[in-house]
């Protein structure tokens, strides 16, 4: 009987052995495998990095497992033109930031005026101070053109690539009179240059001329800048004159000759007149 107790105690135990195993072996199974599975996600999220690109304008933010830069641009399907430069390089390991700057290259044209030659031809037949255009000069055209290259739209490089001319420049050809000797009233007069000038009338007025003297027949107002005062004139339809005097309105090309009477001012009105400067004796 004790041995019959015994075996029953045997079979007891090996019973609970059996039972505690099947229940805590598949416990310590999904343990291992959850530690396993979960080692395997913190791999995965430590592969995973943040990569700032820049490109086009714009900053993105890409998560991604891949190492090159050039494998991150085909993950994130960014375009590359030929000419593009990538910092850091396609075959790189990219680290926090990858920067595409996109290279352009394109053809401007600039037009420019260019400017005309004069000749000058001594002629006998006009006086000396006389000028006479026989061609009038055209400005010319040309074209440059040149290669402009752009790095994210920004001008970095321009190169000279030709020079093309519209229009060719057409020379201006003028007359320049030498004639110094000219007949007037049966006297030959010589003189320093001629002046094709503009002539008004003025007379008393009560004042003193600009250089101090009554005014009187033979005084003429001038533009000192043109005809300097004292010079010694001879002027077509008036005769010998001397600039002694200035007018507010006499600027340029224009002389106010003096008369006596403010009816033969008036007569004279305003004519197109030769002038004369005579050498100062």
């Amino acid at each position: 009987m004790k041995w019959h107790k015994k075996f029953l105690q045997l079979i007891v135990f090996f019973t609970l052995v059996a039972a505690l195993f099947l229940f805590v072996a598949p416990e310590e199974k999904n343990t291992e495998e959850n530690y396993a599975t979960e080692q395997t996600e913190q791999k995965e999220l430590k592969d995973i990095k943040t990569v700032q690109l820049i490109v086009d304008g714009q900053e993105l933010e890409v998560n991604t497992e891949k190492k090159l830069v050039g494998e991150i641009l085909e993950e994130t399907e960014i375009i590359l033109n030929p000419e593009d430069k990538v910092i850091p390089a396609l075959d790189e390991i990219a680290e926090d930031k990858i920067q595409v700057v996109r290279i352009c290259r394109k053809v401007v044209e600039e037009k420019k005026t260019l400017s005309f030659n004069t000749e000058e031809r001594s002629s006998e037949e006009l006086y000396k101070g006389e000028i006479r255009i026989l061609q009038k000069g055209e400005k010319g055209i040309e074209k440059n053109r040149y290669e402009v290259i752009l790095e994210d739209g920004q001008e970095i490089a321009r190169n000279f690539v030709e020079k093309v001319i519209i229009k060719k420049p057409v020379k201006q050809i003028v007359s320049l009179g030498t004639r110094q000797v000219v007949s007037r009233g049966g006297n030959t007069l010589e003189f320093a240059e001629a002046h094709t000038m503009t002539a008004t009338a003025y007379t008393h007025t009560g004042n003193r001329t600009a250089t101090g003297i009554w005014p009187s027949v033979g005084i003429v107002a001038v533009d000192p800048r043109v005809i300097p005062l004292g010079t010694r004139l001879y002027i077509d339809k008036y005769g010998f004159a001397t600039a002694a005097d200035v007018g507010s309105s006499i600027k340029g090309k224009r002389i106010d000759v003096f008369l006596e009477t403010k009816e033969e001012a008036l007569h004279w009105g305003r004519r197109q007149v030769q002038v004369f400067v005579l050498h100062n004796e």
